[in-house]
């Protein structure tokens, strides 16, 4: 996938003096983790009520920094707020199979080295995607995710399913615009922002199994480090981000 090229000259080792420098900082965050830590169990004694009304906010958040959106995990999450935390602690609902990581660190292309066509592209794209993410409208979010997906992927494709699953709603939708529909809005709207750039592939097959792809690989990489290199880059899925 496009991400083996993203980080093919990541650096594998480092310097004594860089693992010092590591070692130092991760130092750093510990002190300061074990000082917030503090703060919250104080707040949680202070003001028992206001502590369990913010509390959940803020382990969703946190949870999204990490490993990006996951509906399955996401109802246990909920669960275990309701009443499962009775008997399960925290550390018990995460998934086993997997290790929360942080996300890797992606500079966005230099656009002013790029072609005329996809310097405006790429200007539309930082247009489109600014501000706050938390504060997108259901549009505007999903066109993000199709785009880092079918980026990260290139040519070889997303189906259908798997867009409609990361964009939280299922093929045939909850409450609104099936998820058939949504995707085709998205791409028709991104396509009209890469004018006169061709930017997806038709798409091919039918249902979940439809295949939804980028035209051109170099684009697809392009674009890859764009979505990766912001903050709304948690709306994708972590899986994707963290493959080699």
């Amino acid at each position: 996938m496009r991400l083996r090229q993203i980080n093919k000259n990541k650096p594998y080792y480092g310097t004594p003096r860089t693992k010092e420098q590591m070692s130092a900082d991760a130092d750093h965050q510990r002190s300061k983790n074990e000082k917030y830590l503090k703060a919250l169990k104080t707040l949680a004694e202070k003001d028992p009520e206001g502590f369990s009304t913010l509390a959940p906010e803020l382990i969703k958040r946190s949870i999204w920094n990490l490993n990006g959106p996951d509906p399955y995990f996401s109802e246990k999450l909920s669960n275990w707020f309701e009443i499962a935390y009775k008997w399960e602690d925290f550390g018990d609902i995460l998934p086993k199979e997997t290790q929360l990581r942080k996300r890797i660190q992606v500079d966005a292309p230099r656009i002013d080295r790029l072609p005329e066509n996809q310097t405006r592209f790429f200007e539309k794209l930082t247009q489109k995607f600014s501000g706050d993410h938390q504060r997108w409208d259901a549009p505007t979010r999903d066109q993000f995710i199709i785009l880092g997906m079918l980026a990260m992927e290139g040519t070889s494709g997303v189906r259908q399913g798997k867009l409609a699953h990361f964009m939280g709603n299922g093929l045939d939708g909850i409450g609104g615009l099936p998820s058939s529909n949504a995707i085709r809005a998205a791409k028709i709207a991104l396509s009209r922002y890469a004018k006169p750039i061709q930017l997806f592939s038709p798409a091919k097959g039918n249902g979940d199994e439809r295949l939804h792809s980028f035209a051109d690989e170099g684009l697809a990489d392009l674009v890859a480090r764009f979505v990766l290199s912001q903050k709304a880059s948690i709306l994708l899925p972590a899986a994707m981000i963290h493959a080699r």
